[in-house]
C-alpha cells in the first residue's frame, strides 16, 4: 500500500506544482519514503493514510529526531513534506476514516516548527545508530562506504576505553551500561551492540550472513533444484493460493457500494456475511470480528487489494492482480513478486499482546529468528527430504543462544519457538512449506478464529517440515537479496546472483 500511496502522492504533487523535478525530485521522493517507512517500522503505524492526534509529533520527535541522520534534508524540509502529504490525503479522499481532521494535524505541525530544528541538533535525544553514524560522518567516512571501512571504524570504536566510547555515545551509556564494553557491529545501514561476552558475529543479528568473525562474508548454501518461473507461477495459482483466495474474496465483497465504520473496519452488520464468505466462524465478540478477519483486512489494505476512500471501500490494484493470478493470466514475474511480498509480510512477527517487562523491543528481537530458521531449513532439505521440526528449532536455539535477552531463558526460547511455528502455519497455507505428522489434529472455532493451525498451538513430537518448490524459491530470493551464495542445481555459479530465477526484488 505504501508504494501505491507514494506513487499517487507524487503524481498529485507534480500536477499541483508542489514536487520539484530532476535530482531534487528524487530527493523529495526519498524523503517521503523514509518518513513513511520509519513510521511503519519504528512506530508500528503501517497505514500511511491513518493519522491520529499525536502521530505527527511522534513521527518527528520519537522517530526522526532520535534515529535519523539528516541525509535527506529532514531538518529543513521534513515538516513541509508531511504537510503536503496530509493535504494530498485530504484532497483525494485517501484519508483514513479513523484519522483526525487534517486542519488539526496541520496545527500540530505548526506547533512543532519552532522546536523541531533544535531537537534535531540536540545530541541528548540521539539513539545509538544516530550517534554512531554521526561520528562516522565526522571522521570523513560516507555512510555508503565499503563494509570493510565501516568494520574498521567499528573495530577502532570497540578498542576505545570508557571515556573514548562516551565521546561518541554520550548519555546513552548511562541508560545502557553494557554499551561501555559491548561489541559494536555495522551492516547495511544498521548498527547493533552485542554483549561483551558474545562473539562479534554479525549473523547473530543479521541472519543471512555466514561468518562468525564479524566480517561481511556471506553464507554458503547448497544447490537446489527449481522449476522455471512460469511453472512456479502456475503453482502459486494452485498450491500457494490460500491467502490469495481469501484476499480475492474480500476484494469481491467490496462491490455494491460497501462502506466502513469510523474506525475503517467492516460495519458490524456486514461482518457475519463476510466471515461466512471467508469460511471463518462467527463470534460473540461485541465487535463481531475475529483476529483472523482483522489480519486479512489489514493485509488487504497493505497490498492495495482494497482501498479506503473516507468511509467507502473500493477494490485496489492488488485485486486485479490476484484475480489474474488465480486465473493463470498474470505475468510470472508479477505473480512471483506479489506472492513473495505477501510471504515476507507473513514472516513478520506480530506485536505480542502480552510482553515481558524486559521485552520493550521484543518484536525487533524476534524478527531475525524465522528468516534464520528458513536458512537452516533450506540447507537441511536441499535434497528434497523433509526435516524434523523439533530438531530444526533446537538447532536455531543453539545458534541463537547468546541472543536470548536477560531473564528466564526458557520463556524466551519458548516464545521464539512459538513464533517459528506460527509463521510456518501461515507459510503452509501460502504454499511455501509442508508439515507432516499432524495426525488427527482438526480445525476448531478457536484456532480458525485466530488464524493459526492447531498443530502450531499444540505441537506434537515427530512433526516434519519441508520446503515446497515455491518455498525454496522464496528462501533463495531472500538469500540472494543479501548477497548469499545460493546456486541452482545445473546452473553455473555465476548465475547465483542474477540468474533466471531472480526477479529483481529489493
Amino acid at each position: 500500500m505504501q508504494q501505491t500511496v507514494i506513487d499517487e502522492f507524487a503524481e498529485w504533487a507534480s500536477a499541483a506544482g508542489l514536487a520539484p523535478g530532476g535530482q531534487a525530485g528524487t530527493r523529495w521522493r526519498e524523503r517521503i519514503t523514509i518518513l513513511l517507512q520509519g513510521r511503519a517500522q519504528y512506530l508500528d503505524r503501517p497505514d500511511p493514510t491513518r493519522w491520529r492526534s499525536g502521530d505527527v509529533h511522534d513521527l518527528f520527535m520519537a522517530y526522526v529526531v532520535p534515529r535519523q541522520v539528516d541525509n535527506w534534508d529532514l531538518t529543513e524540509y521534513g515538516l513541509d513534506t508531511i504537510r503536503i502529504f496530509l493535504r494530498f490525503l485530504d484532497a483525494t479522499d485517501r484519508l483514513h476514516p479513523a484519522s483526525t481532521r487534517v486542519p488539526a494535524l496541520l496545527k500540530e505541525l505548526d506547533r512543532l516548527a519552532p522546536r523541531y530544528p533544535s531537537a534535531m541538533a540536540d545530541t541528548t535525544r540521539w539513539r545509538l545508530a544516530k550517534r554512531v553514524f554521526h561520528a562516522i560522518l565526522a571522521d570523513g567516512i560516507p555512510l555508503d562506504a565499503e563494509p570493510a571501512a565501516l568494520d574498521a571504524w567499528a573495530q577502532r570504536f570497540n578498542a576505545r576505553d570508557f571515556e573514548g566510547r562516551r565521546a561518541v555515545l554520550g548519555e546513552v551509556m548511562d541508560e545502557r551500561p553494557g554499551y561501555a564494553t559491548g561489541q559494536l557491529l555495522i551492516h547495511d545501514g544498521q548498527v547493533a551492540m552485542l554483549g561483551h561476552a558474545a562473539p562479534a558475529a554479525k549473523h547473530l543479528v543479521w541472519p543471512d550472513l555466514g561468518c562468525d568473525c564479524g566480517c561481511e562474508r556471506q553464507a554458503q548454501f547448497p544447490p537446489v533444484a527449481l522449476p522455471e518461473a512460469a511453472d512456479l507461477a502456475r503453482m502459486v495459482a494452485t498450491d500457494g493460493a490460500g491467502w490469495l483466495t481469501r484476499l480475492a474474496v474480500l476484494a469481491g465483497w467490496t462491490g455494491g457500494g460497501k462502506t466502513v465504520d469510523d474506525r475503517g473496519e467492516p460495519r458490524k452488520a456486514d461482518v457475519p456475511m463476510l466471515l461466512a464468505a471467508l469460511d471463518l466462524p462467527a463470534t460473540s465478540d461485541r465487535t463481531g470480528g475475529t483476529p483472523a478477519l482483522t489480519r486479512i483486512w489489514r493485509l488487504a489494505i497493505e497490498f492495495d487489494v482494497i482501498q479506503l476512500r473516507r468511509t467507502r471501500v473500493l477494490a485496489g490494484s492488488g485485486a486485479s492482480l490476484i484475480a489474474n493470478t488465480l486465473a493463470g493470466a498474470a505475468e510470472p514475474e508479477q505473480v512471483l513478486d506479489f506472492w513473495s511480498d505477501l510471504a515476507d509480510e507473513l514472516l513478520d512477527p506480530p506485536a505480542p499482546a502480552i510482553a515481558p517487562k524486559n521485552g520493550e523491543h521484543l518484536r525487533d528481537w524476534l524478527r531475525p529468528w524465522m528468516p534464520r530458521f528458513l536458512g537452516i531449513l533450506y540447507t537441511a532439505t536441499a535434497s528434497g527430504e523433509p526435516a524434523v521440526l523439533d530438531t530444526m528449532i533446537d538447532q536455531l536455539l543453539d545458534e541463537y543462544e547468546r541472543r536470548l535477552p536477560p531473564g528466564d531463558p526458557a520463556l524466551f526460547a519458548g516464545l521464539a519457538a512459538a513464533v517459528v511455528r506460527n509463521a510456518l502455519s501461515d507459510l503452509a497455507d501460502h504454499g511455501a512449506v509442508t508439515v507432516a505428522g499432524i495426525g488427527d489434529h482438526v480445525n476448531d472455532h478457536r484456532t480458525a478464529a485466530i488464524g493459526v493451525a492447531p498443530w502450531a498451538l499444540n505441537p506434537r513430537p515427530g512433526l516434519t517440515v519441508g520446503l515446497t518448490d515455491l518455498g525454496r524459491y522464496l528462501v533463495r530470493q531472500r538469500l540472494l537479496a543479501e548477497g548469499a551464495h545460493a546456486p541452482v542445481a545445473g546452473q553455473p555459479d555465476d548465475a547465483t546472483s542474477a540468474g533466471p530465477m531472480a526477479t529483481g526484488r529489493p
